[in-house]
């Protein structure tokens, strides 16, 4: 007797020798492949019945099912279907079903090398011809049987992937990928293969673009954000991790374990997850953080603990603004009412926290003289109380502030090496703050090497927020110097970071200082899409990306030839700057202005704009501004002025 061979994965076939055995009626095609789904297993005649009209079993059900079955046996043989005492069984030979063979290929490729893995998987695969039982596939009674065997197909596919990633076959497996998280755009492990893949091919870019595809799918089709493996993978490509290059590593994460090892007591396990919520803010685990901290709030509470309440609140609050967008100004009265809290309760290591909030605010919304003196305040108060880490903050934020503010460079500058001594080795907040001095200062070279030094460590140390920070100094050190395509270049490596991490109150002021940037080198396509997303993202309150996304738009609408929008839009951009004490930023938003004026045939303007600029350039001692700036003067009057002025 020639053995039958049934193929299920597909359109239904029976061979006898190769040669096709026709089931035609629809009927019998959907009997048989309900009998091949439980194929060897004795299925009761109500069962059957059940199954095969879903329930609705006409009067004459029961003698059709037997026409059907008398049916099926003259086709494939009385001894194929045959009545048990339990029910009507389909007896398949060994490895005479398709499904059987593709779950014996798949089990034997577990072991074995990257390669043979490869080969046997896809040799497996090879056995589909098509969707599983399709004359069924709609069926109630079958469906489950059915998607758990695509499940299986998925999962086989996946690990064939992963062999040939192995292997090396990043390249040629892209455009594959793609269809597939085109197709099954929930299922992560694809996600992660696709990014893998082209990061391999040398597109670090496009493994993070896929990363935020990714991430909206899953939100979209299931409100959840991706998993720990995309997010230790998508951190992986963002820092370059060498063991994306290496097939047997496997990336994992330390936070979220450590998450679980956490006391008993309410007061203890909140000030636990206030430490962790305070630790994920630090690499950039913002979402997280909000929901760490949520919990760490409620127990604050139960606890009775003020002290902790306020500083879980002002945490959640600072996170409303750098994770949501949310108003700097609330965060700012956030901070002074829980100074006013912690002054009260005596509590001054949290008064040095409360006040370095603060200062945060006021630099960012133009006080940074203000900031300064709290900064410093607040700096006083933490080492008071032998609080090194809360003071070594406020010492960072007092030297963003003085270099941001009206102090001199040069004074400023002997900040930031007075205060190098004080800070943690391994700190690189004052040294890179440093370099954009050093660059402000005519001293390129010094600061490049001053930059790239404290990059590597940032690198190194994989901290997504203070590394998009340096980037940014790294870039306004290179727009300083005058290398505006170098500060381009790291403005896109901040602008992927903050993405990536969806730091959303620092999104906007790099994607404006990124469109300013490339509109004044003539990427104006590039400008056009980034000062567009500058605007969308800008937040009332923000100074930086209220001031810098209004730059940026009349950067772009002067190449467009719009000149009335570009001067309104400029215009809009200097009466805010100048409300602030950040007199290089001014200089800077003045330097474009004259050269929008300049565009628009507005000699005059230009020319005092291009004044201004000097001015400002010259109160903060920034050489390299005023010296741009008196070399543009150089094309407008001869009046006197500059040869006074100089």
């Amino acid at each position: 007797m020639i053995a039958l061979e049934f193929r299920a994965l597909g359109p239904l076939e029976v061979r006898r020798g190769g040669d096709l055995v026709g089931i035609t009626a629809p009927l019998q095609r959907t009997l048989l492949s309900l009998l091949l789904l439980r194929a060897d297993e004795p299925i009761a005649q109500s069962e059957l019945m059940e199954m095969l009209w879903e329930g609705e079993i006409p009067r004459t059900g029961r003698a059709s099912l037997q026409n059907q079955i008398h049916a099926l046996r003259r086709a494939l043989g009385a001894e194929a279907v045959v009545r048990a005492p339990a029910g009507y069984v389909l007896r398949v030979e060994s490895g005479g079903l398709d499904v059987q063979r593709f779950r014996a290929m798949v089990s034997a490729a577990i072991n074995g090398a990257a390669a043979a893995r490869a080969a046997a998987l896809r040799e497996a695969l090879g056995l589909w011809r098509g969707p599983a039982f399709p004359d069924v596939a709609a069926n109630r009674w079958a469906r489950p049987l059915v998607a758990r065997l695509e499940e299986e197909r998925l999962t086989a596919l996946e690990d064939r992937i992963e062999a040939e990633l192995e292997i090396g076959e990043h390249a040629a497996l892209v455009a594959e990928l793609e269809e597939l998280v085109a197709t099954h755009p929930l299922r992560e492990r694809l996600w992660s293969q696709l990014m893998l893949a082209l990061y391999r091919a040398g597109r670090q870019a496009d493994a993070l673009t896929a990363y935020r595809r990714a991430h909206n799918a899953l939100l979209d089709g299931l409100g959840l954000e991706p998993g720990v493996v995309l997010r230790e993978l998508q951190r992986a490509i963002l820092f370059q991790d060498p063991a994306l290059d290496d097939p047997r590593n496997r990336l994992g994460t330390t936070l979220e374990r450590a998450a679980a090892v956490l006391p008993r007591e309410p007061r203890d396990r909140a000030q636990s997850l206030y430490e962790y919520g305070d630790a994920l803010i630090r690499v950039g685990e913002l979402r997280q953080a909000e929901s760490t901290l949520g919990a760490a709030r409620r127990l604050a509470e139960a606890a009775g603990d003020r002290g902790l309440q306020e500083r879980v609140r002002l945490l959640l609050s600072y996170l409303s603004v750098f994770a949501d967008g949310g108003s700097f100004a609330r965060h700012r009265v956030a901070a002074e009412s829980a100074a006013k809290v912690f002054e009260e309760i005596g509590d001054r290591a949290g008064l040095a926290f409360a006040l370095a909030h603060e200062a945060h605010m006021r630099r960012d919304t133009g006080d940074a003289a203000g900031g300064h003196r709290l900064a410093l305040r607040a700096a006083e108060l933490a080492a008071e109380v032998g609080d090194r880490t809360v003071a070594t903050k406020c010492r960072r934020m007092a030297v963003g502030c003085a270099a941001l503010g009206p102090m001199p460079v040069t004074a400023a500058l002997a900040m930031c090496r007075r205060e190098d001594g004080h800070m943690d080795k391994g700190d690189s907040f004052t040294a890179l703050v440093a370099a954009w001095l050093l660059a402000q200062e005519g001293c390129l070279c010094e600061a490049r090497v001053s930059y790239e030094r404290e990059l590597a460590r940032l690198r190194a140390d994989r901290m997504v927020l203070p590394l998009s920070v340096g980037y940014v100094y790294a870039a306004l050190a290179e727009r300083a110097g005058g290398d505006l395509r170098q500060a381009a270049a790291y403005l896109r490596e901040s602008y992927e970071l903050v993405r990536a991490g969806e730091v959303r109150g620092e999104i906007s002021a790099v994607t404006g200082e990124l469109a300013c940037v490339l509109a004044l080198v003539g990427d104006h396509r590039n400008a056009s899409r980034f000062a567009l997303e500058s605007r969308e993202l800008s937040t009332t309150g923000d100074a930086v990306s209220e001031i810098i996304s209004r730059r940026a738009a009349a950067l772009v609408a002067t190449h467009d030839g719009r000149y009335e929008d570009a001067v309104a839009l400029s215009d809009d951009a200097r009466d805010r700057v100048e409300r602030t004490d950040w007199l290089t930023v001014r200089g800077e938003t003045f330097e474009e202005a004259g050269i929008i004026r300049r565009r628009a045939g507005d000699a005059a303007g230009a020319e005092r704009a291009l004044r201004r600029a000097y001015e400002l350039y010259g109160q903060k001692g920034n050489v390299a501004g005023a010296d741009r700036a008196r070399r543009a003067l150089s094309r407008f009057s001869d009046d006197g002025w500059l040869a006074s002025a100089l």
